[in-house]
């Protein structure tokens, strides 16, 4: 799960794009029988190698982040029940069923247009040298395929039983749209009619249950306060 979680962060860190696709070529001139598996294996030792040789020889090119990125994240990985990013409260599916709102349902768009839909089940805190920090979401995703989703009349429902993508199921808490799941009596109990959220602002409003949980804010969010108890912050070890 570790692996995964952080070969997606370098794979979605514009900085390192450079050295990521020079890795893809080293992996055609080997005459690799599967470059994708290779690269998703190995970049993240070959990374690590290539910064810090050339950290050894004080390369301008090697910043701290790059040095960071490169060393991997630290052993434990903070999680939290709740994050607002972009202005925008995410909450995990698990603390979303005991409240009266909605807030674990997030969208993606994919390469052509397409959209992912699935709930947020874990918000991850990955820490770096030199106090780098990424977050990630980790989601639970629906299978979207013509026969588990229907758009008639800009009006898209989807049937939330099947999963898919269980071995990619992170994407970065900055990539996030939220979305809401109605039920759908039209076409039964496991269907959810889905709306998308235009936020034009947000306050910080206490529900029932809310008062005592662990906020995480992205640092871009200005207008917000970081609350966090780490008296009570879970920390997980990934294997």
């Amino acid at each position: 799960m570790r692996d995964r979680a952080e070969f997606y962060i370098l794979n979605n860190s514009p900085e390192i794009e450079t050295y990521l696709n020079q890795h893809k070529q080293e992996l055609q001139l080997r005459g690799c029988l599967n470059p994708d598996k290779a690269h998703r294996n190995e970049f993240a030792d070959w990374f690590f190698e290539k910064i810090y040789a050339m950290n050894r020889v004080h390369a301008p090119e090697v910043t701290h982040e790059l040095l960071s990125l490169a060393s991997k994240s630290n052993i434990f990985v903070s999680s939290y029940p709740a994050y607002i990013v972009n202005g925008v409260r995410f909450v995990t599916h698990a603390r979303d069923v005991r409240l009266k709102t909605q807030n674990s349902g997030v969208s993606v768009p994919g390469t052509e247009n397409e959209m992912f839909y699935g709930q947020l089940q874990e918000i991850l805190e990955f820490s770096y040298l030199n106090d780098f920090s990424v977050v990630l979401f980790k989601c639970k995703w629906f299978r979207c395929d013509s026969r588990r989703m229907v758009t008639e009349n800009n009006i898209t429902s989807i049937n939330i039983t099947s999963e898919s993508y269980k071995d990619d199921q992170f994407i970065l808490a900055s990539q996030a749209q939220q979305v809401f799941y109605v039920e759908d009596p039209s076409r039964g109990p496991n269907w959810r009619v889905v709306q998308h959220v235009n936020h034009r602002s947000i306050w910080d409003i206490t529900e029932d249950g809310m008062s005592d949980i662990d906020l995480l804010q992205d640092n871009s969010s200005s207008n917000f306060t970081l609350f966090v108890d780490l008296g009570n912050l879970p920390q997980i070890n990934l294997q």
